[in-house]
C-alpha cells in the first residue's frame, strides 16, 4: 500500500450528488431502511457512483492499481469504485467523493460490509501507509502493535496466497538484483584502471536504476519493493558509492 492523493471531484458528481442522494434517501424513508429497498430499485438508485466519468477521475489517482493491495486489474480482478464507509451502513455517503476508493474485486469482496466507521482500517488517501505497515519476507505486518494496521491486514486478507505469491516472485528478482549488485561493487573495487572503473561504475548505475524502477508508483506492489530496497545493504552501499563518486 502506498500513499495516494485524492484528485478533484468530477463535474458530474458535483452536479448530481445531491439529487442522487435525495432519491436514495426518499426510497429509504419509503421502505424503512436501505436493506428493504427492492434489489432492482436499489441497484438503479445507487448505480450512479459507477459512472465512467467518476471512474476516469478516480482510478488514475491510484495509478490504476488497487488502493489497498496495489494489484493490477489483470491480476486481481477489475478495479471498482469502493465505498470506504459501506453504503449499506452509511447510505448518506453513497455518493460522497471522499468515500470512494479504487479497489480490486478481491479486496472489495474481502472487505464486504466491514464497518470502517466503528473499526477503522487504513485509508491510503488519509493515512500514510509507511507509518503503519512493514514487510517481513513476503508478509505485510503492522508497525509495532498498530491495531488499525492489524485490522486492515485481517479485513482485506493482505497476507492471502494471492498476494504472497507475487511478493515471492518479486522477492526472488530482488534477491537476484541484490546479489548482482554485490558482485558489481566487488568488480568496481578491484578495477585496476580508470577505463575499467568507468565501465564498472556505469554497470553499477544501471543495476541501481533497474531496481529503482520497481518502486515507481505505477508499478504493481511498488510499496513492497520500496520497503525491500530501504533495507537492502548492497543497494544502499551502491547508492553511497555513486553519491561519493558524483561529489568528487
Amino acid at each position: 500500500m502506498i500513499k495516494l492523493s485524492r484528485p478533484q471531484k468530477p463535474a458530474i458528481l458535483t452536479r448530481n450528488e445531491q439529487a442522487w442522494l435525495k432519491s436514495l434517501m426518499d426510497a429509504i424513508q419509503k421502505y424503512g431502511s436501505f436493506k428493504e429497498i427492492p434489489k432492482d430499485e436499489k441497484n438503479k438508485l445507487t448505480s450512479h457512483y459507477r459512472h465512467d466519468e467518476i471512474k476516469a477521475a478516480l482510478f488514475p489517482s491510484s495509478f490504476n492499481k488497487c488502493a489497498f493491495c496495489e494489484g493490477k486489474p489483470q491480476e486481481n480482478g477489475n478495479i471498482e469504485v469502493e465505498h470506504f464507509l459501506p453504503k449499506s451502513i452509511y447510505p448518506s455517503e453513497t455518493f460522497s467523493w471522499e468515500n470512494f476508493l479504487p479497489s480490486c474485486r478481491k479486496c472489495n469482496d474481502s472487505k464486504l460490509a466491514h464497518d470502517t466507521g466503528v473499526e477503522p482500517i487504513i485509508n491510503p488517501y488519509d493515512d500514510e501507509p509507511d507509518e503503519h505497515f512493514r514487510y517481513c519476507d513476503i508478509l505485510i505486518k503492522p508497525v509495532k502493535d498498530d491495531q488499525k494496521a492489524q485490522k486492515t491486514i485481517s479485513v482485506l486478507s493482505l497476507n492471502s496466497a494471492r498476494l504472497m505469491k507475487p511478493r515471492a516472485e518479486i522477492l526472488i528478482s530482488l534477491h537476484s538484483f541484490s546479489s548482482a549488485l554485490e558482485e558489481a561493487i566487488q568488480d568496481l573495487e578491484s578495477a585496476d584502471s580508470e577505463r575499467k572503473r568507468m565501465h564498472k561504475t556505469r554497470k553499477l548505475i544501471e543495476s541501481i536504476e533497474i531496481m529503482e524502477q520497481l518502486t515507481e508508483t505505477h508499478k504493481a506492489y511498488s510499496g513492497y519493493c520500496k520497503s525491500y530496497l530501504n533495507s537492502c545493504a548492497p543497494f544502499l552501499a551502491a547508492k553511497e558509492i555513486i553519491s561519493t563518486l558524483h561529489n568528487l
